[in-house]
């Protein structure tokens, strides 16, 4: 008795955590160039290039990105935005900073977790990955 109420308990925490992620919508927290810095990006890839088809006019219309090149290509790196910008110390535990040089602050760093690159060109059309 004590263990099918231990694992309903269980089950129902994962399906409301579950719920929560799904129902959470994306926050575009910043944009440097061609990268998109969000929280709370979906898990899946389907739900993912869902959410790039369904808001790529309206950051199109807002940052101007993606920009494309001269033959026609553009890419944009969906990253996490995680803990937040960070100063990069110069130390082997700050090698994995991607640092943006359009921010005129100290704290202008994030760690380097890629969510998602789109991109197009002519050699292969769209592509997601």
């Amino acid at each position: 008795m004590n263990k099918r109420r231990m694992a309903k308990v269980i089950a129902a925490a994962a399906c409301g955590y579950l719920l929560w992620q799904y129902l959470t919508p994306v926050e575009i927290v910043a944009v440097h160039r061609n990268i998109i810095l969000v929280r709370h990006f979906p898990y899946l890839k389907s739900r993912q290039i869902a959410w790039w088809e369904a808001n790529k006019e309206m950051i199109k219309a807002k940052y101007n990105i993606p920009r494309k090149s001269k033959n026609g290509s553009w890419q944009v790196f969906i990253m996490d935005f995680g803990d937040g910008y960070r100063i990069d110390t110069w130390t082997d535990e700050d090698s994995d900073l991607l640092c943006f040089d359009d921010m005129p602050v100290a704290a202008r760093c994030i760690e380097k977790n890629r969510l998602r690159w789109i991109g197009w060109s002519p050699n292969t059309g769209q592509f997601y990955w």
